[in-house]
């Protein structure tokens, strides 16, 4: 079997440009983290930008303070945790498009 190398390299080409359609599309994904039974949510995307920050009234008092910043920090990785979960999800779909080079008698690898 002849290997086709002009062939070979149009499959890269096209599997580089589904590869950055696949990175935009993963980072207009988002994800939400959430701490403290519900009263503090974190939204980030898939660019890791933090979105926003939702924080429940009853945690609005300085006598609660250092709890409210460990909640934050607790919701952020929380996020960051669900949106690598999820571009991973859609990275995995890239995995179909990459040729198997052993199926190719004429390259040593």
């Amino acid at each position: 079997m002849k290997l086709d190398v002009l062939n070979l390299m149009e499959q890269a080409k096209a599997l580089q440009v589904e590869i950055e359609a696949q990175k935009k599309n993963a980072e207009k994904l988002t994800a939400v983290g959430e701490s403290g039974a519900g009263m503090v949510f974190v939204s980030i995307n898939g660019a890791n930008r933090i979105l926003s920050v939702k924080i429940a009234d009853e945690l609005i008092n300085l006598s609660e303070k250092k709890m409210l910043e460990d909640l934050i920090v607790a919701a952020v990785n929380n996020a960051y945790q669900n949106i690598s979960e999820a571009t991973s999800r859609e990275i995995e779909k890239l995995s179909s498009l990459i040729p198997n080079l052993s199926n190719f008698p004429n390259i040593n690898l």
